[in-house]
């Protein structure tokens, strides 16, 4: 009996991956302007994703690498001081990205690893630090041109390893437009 279920199942995956309309896969390019909870707290950003597993049905697997730059004069505090100062932060990383296309909007989500670079600059003090953080994300992208999809974008990342900086969760939301073909 369990050997008709399995076989059941395999033709029923074989159906589907047969007749579902498989696209060649795709690239994309993003730029965005990026929002965050810590200093510097606006910024942009960039994405690169290709599309992976173009034959699973319904859902859209991509690999993304993203890099972003922030930089501003700020006050820190560490040590229970205060210092003034420019500063730099940047990262990149790459993530697997999960999203189903409905009507005109493609939810999606995604997780991934990477490492953030953060520079101060001060009259009294500098330091630079880098760490590396997970992440996850979600958003909405529109489909409103065959190949210009604008978006929104909401991530929260946790940096681990931090000596100088103590970041919980850095979080942030980037409005952007990616370019696919």
């Amino acid at each position: 009996m369990t050997m008709k279920k399995l076989l059941f199942a395999i033709l029923t995956l074989g159906f589907l991956f047969a007749f579902t309309d498989q696209a060649s896969a795709q690239w994309s390019i993003g730029a965005s302007y990026e929002i965050r909870n810590e200093d510097p707290t606006n910024g942009f950003g960039l994405r690169v994703e290709r599309g992976i597993l173009s034959m699973v049905p319904v859902v859209d697997f991509n690999m993304r690498a993203h890099f972003s730059f922030f930089n501003d004069d700020a006050e820190i505090s560490g040590n229970n001081q205060n210092f003034s100062g420019e500063v730099d932060a940047y990262d990149f990383g790459l993530a697997l990205t999960a999203g189903a296309q409905i009507a005109l909007i493609k939810p999606y989500v995604g997780l991934g690893v990477g490492a953030e670079s953060y520079d101060f600059d001060g009259e009294a003090n500098s330091f630079d630090e880098t760490n590396l953080f997970w992440n996850g994300y979600g958003g909405l992208e529109l489909a409103l041109l065959p190949m210009i999809k604008p978006f929104i974008e909401y991530r929260i990342s946790r940096i681990s390893g931090s000596d100088q900086i103590d970041f919980n969760n850095v979080s942030r939301v980037a409005f952007g437009v990616s370019l696919r073909f």
